[in-house]
C-alpha cells in the first residue's frame, strides 16, 4: 500500500511520506530494542541486583530517545495525513477534468461521489493513524528478538519464527477482509447510485410515483446492511484464528523455556525475562492484527482510486497516421465511427462537411446516432475510428483551451451553474457587457420570463437550475450560446421544451448564428429542419442522406417516410 501511495502522491508529499516512515520505522525499533532490555534488566535483577545498573541505564535510555522520536513521528503523521488527502482530492479533480465525458456513467459518477466524500478521508488515517501500528506490528518484534539474542540466542530464533507465523496469519485475515470489502463496495455503490437518482427525479416521483421508486432505494439500503453483516461475519473468524495462533505461539515459547530449564541449558531467570516480552510482543501483534483487516479495506479503498486515475484521459497531441485534410475551412469529419466500451456499434464510417457559415439539422429515428455526432464534435468523447477537424485541425491535436473557446452547446441535458440568471449566461463570455447579455436574452425569448421574475437576471436559479422549468432552463442556456458567438454552436433539442412562439424565437436565433459561423441542430421539428441550410439523415449509425428539404422531401428514402410521419419525428 506504501508503494502505491507514494506513486499517486505529487513528489513534495511522496518525499513526507518517505520521511514520516523513517521516523516510524526508527520509533519500532527503538520500541524494540526497549523491550529486550526490558527483558535483560528484569533478568538481571533476578540473578543478582547488583548488576541491575548498566541494564537499567541503558533502558531509561532507549525509552527517553524512543518517546522523544515517537512524538516527533506523530506530529510529522497528522500534518501528512491532511496533506495526503489533499493531494489525492486535487489530483482526482485535476484527472477527472480531462476525461471524457463519456466516461462518466451512472455507476461511474457514483464511485466517484464515494471515493470523493469516504474514501480519500479514509485514505487520510492511513499515515495520521494506522501507519505507526502497522509499522510497530512488523519492525518492533524483530528488533525485540535481535536484542533478546543478548539473553539467549535461541529464544532469539524462536521469536523470529513466531513472528513470520503470526505475520503470515495477518495476511490471511486481511485478504478475507478484501473479498468481503469488494462485493460490499459495490452493493454501497449501486445504493448511492439509487440515491442520486431518487433525489434528481424528486418532481417526477412526487407527481407520477411508480410503485418500485421507493421498493429500489429501499432494497438497495438492506443490501447494504446485509453486506455489512455479511462483512463482520466474515472478517472475524480470521480476527479469532489470529489471536488463537496468538495464544499458541506464546504457550510454544513457554513450553520451549520449560523444556530448556528442564535440561538445565537456561536458567529461571532468563526464562521469566524473555517470557515478560514475549507476552508484550503479543499484545502489539494482536493490536496490529486488529487493524489488518482495516489496513486492507483502506488498500481497497486505495486500488479503487487508482482505478480512477489509471482511465485514460483525453490526449492532446498531433494523431498517429493522420492524413492531411483537402478542405481546411470549417468543420470535416472524415470516416468516423464510434463503438461504446461493452463493443455497441453506434457509428460507422460517417463522414460530412460543415461549411464555415450556414444551418446544418442532423436529423433520423431514435438511437441513430445523433447526439453521438454532437458529443465527438464536441469532443466529449473520442472517435474509435476516423477523424474530426476543424478548420484543418484534427480536434485531438488540440487544446481544451483552444477547441471551446470557438465550440457553444445547447445540449438535452444541459446544466446551470448554482447562481443567477445573468451569471449563467455570462460564463459563455465574462466579458461581454450589458446591453449584449440583454440582446441574447432577448433573442432566445427569455425577456418576458426575466421582467416577471424578482430580481431579473439577478434571480438565483438554485442548483442544477431547478427553481426554473425545464423550458425556462433552455432558453438560458440557448443565450448563453447566443452571447458566446462561437464558430461552431450545436443544439442538441434545444426546442423540445418550448411552446411554438419561443420554438420560433430559438429557430430564429439560430439562423442568426449560422450568419456568424456554423450550427448543427438536432431536431425533429419540420419547420427547424426545413429552413437548414443542409440536411443529413443518419440511419443506425450510418450516414445515408444529405441535401436541402427541397432535395429531399420527394426522394425516395428515410427523410421522406419522417416527413410523411408528421410535423414531429
Amino acid at each position: 500500500m506504501l508503494r502505491t501511495l507514494y506513486r499517486l502522491l505529487p513528489r513534495r508529499e511522496a518525499r513526507q511520506l518517505i520521511l514520516l516512515t523513517c521516523w516510524l520505522a526508527l520509533a519500532a525499533v527503538l520500541h524494540g530494542v526497549a523491550l529486550g532490555l526490558t527483558g535483560a534488566t528484569i533478568t538481571a535483577f533476578l540473578a543478582d541486583t547488583t548488576g541491575i545498573l548498566p541494564w537499567l541505564s541503558a533502558l531509561l535510555a532507549a525509552v527517553a530517545v524512543f518517546l522523544v522520536v515517537q512524538w516527533i513521528a506523530q506530529m510529522i503523521a497528522f500534518r501528512v495525513g491532511s496533506e495526503t488527502a489533499r493531494a489525492l482530492h486535487v489530483r482526482m479533480g485535476d484527472h477527472l477534468a480531462g476525461l471524457p465525458l463519456g466516461w462518466f456513467t451512472p455507476i461511474r459518477q457514483a464511485k466517484v461521489v464515494d471515493l470523493a466524500t469516504t474514501g480519500v478521508p479514509q485514505i487520510m488515517s492511513y499515515p495520521a493513524l494506522l501507519l505507526r501500528p502497522t509499522i510497530t506490528a512488523v519492525v518492533t518484534p524483530l528488533a525485540a528478538a535481535l536484542t533478546i539474542a543478548l539473553l539467549d540466542w535461541r529464544y532469539s530464533l524462536a521469536l523470529l519464527a513466531a513472528t513470520a507465523i503470526g505475520w503470515y496469519t495477518s495476511r490471511f485475515s486481511g485478504r478475507l477482509a478484501r473479498t468481503v470489502d469488494a462485493r460490499r463496495h459495490a452493493v454501497e455503490v449501486e445504493a448511492t447510485s439509487r440515491i442520486m437518482e431518487y433525489a434528481t427525479r424528486q418532481p417526477v416521483i412526487r407527481t407520477d410515483q411508480r410503485p418500485d421508486d421507493a421498493g429500489d432505494l429501499s432494497r438497495a439500503l438492506d443490501e447494504v446492511a446485509a453486506a455489512s453483516r455479511r462483512s463482520a461475519g466474515t472478517v472475524l473468524p480470521g480476527l479469532l484464528l489470529f489471536g488463537f495462533t496468538m495464544n499458541v505461539l506464546f504457550a510454544c515459547l513457554a513450553g520451549l523455556g520449560v523444556m530448556w530449564l528442564a535440561q538445565a541449558t537456561l536458567t529461571a531467570d532468563v526464562l521469566v525475562g524473555v517470557l515478560v516480552v514475549a507476552a508484550r510482543l503479543t499484545a502489539v501483534g494482536s493490536t496490529g492484527a486488529e487493524l489488518a483487516a482495516g489496513l486492507r479495506l483502506q488498500r481497497a479503498t486505495l486500488d479503487r482510486i487508482v482505478e480512477v486515475l489509471d482511465a485514460e484521459p483525453l490526449t492532446t497531441g498531433r494523431p498517429a497516421g493522420r492524413q492531411d485534410p483537402v478542405d481546411c475551412s470549417g468543420i470535416t469529419v472524415h470516416d468516423l465511427g464510434f463503438r461504446y466500451d461493452d463493443g455497441a456499434l453506434v457509428l460507422d464510417d460517417v463522414s460530412f462537411t460543415l461549411p464555415d457559415r450556414g444551418l446544418t439539422a442532423l436529423v433520423g429515428p431514435s438511437g441513430s446516432g445523433k447526439t453521438t455526432v454532437a458529443r465527438l464534435l464536441a469532443r466529449f468523447w473520442d472517435p474509435t475510428a476516423g477523424r474530426v477537424e476543424l478548420a484543418g485541425r484534427d480536434l485531438r491535436s488540440m487544446s481544451a483551451e483552444q477547441l471551446y473557446a470557438q465550440l457553444a452547446t445547447v445540449l438535452q441535458d444541459d446544466y446551470l451553474l448554482d447562481t443567477t440568471i445573468g451569471e449563467n449566461i455570462r460564463t459563455a463570455r465574462p466579458g461581454a457587457t450589458a446591453a449584449e447579455v440583454t440582446e441574447a436574452v432577448r433573442a432566445a425569448g427569455l425577456e418576458a420570463m426575466v421582467a416577471a421574475l424578482p430580481g431579473g437576471l439577478d434571480y438565483p436559479v438554485g442548483p442544477g437550475g431547478s427553481r426554473l422549468s425545464g423550458g425556462q432552463r433552455q432558453r438560458v442556456c440557448v443565450a448563453r450560446a447566443l452571447l458566446k458567438r462561437a464558430r461552431l454552436t450545436l443544439l442538441d433539442e434545444a426546442t423540445s421544451a418550448l411552446d411554438p412562439e419561443n420554438s420560433r424565437l430559438v429557430l430564429d436565433a439560430a439562423r442568426l448564428l449560422a450568419e456568424r459561423g456554423m450550427v448543427l441542430v438536432i431536431a425533429h421539428n419540420l419547420e427547424t429542419i426545413a429552413g437548414a441550410d443542409q440536411i443529413l439523415v443518419l440511419e443506425r449509425g450510418r450516414l445515408v442522406q444529405r441535401g436541402t428539404h427541397e432535395e429531399l422531401k420527394d426522394v425516395p428514402g428515410l427523410y421522406r417516410k419522417l416527413i410523411s410521419a408528421g410535423q414531429r419525428f
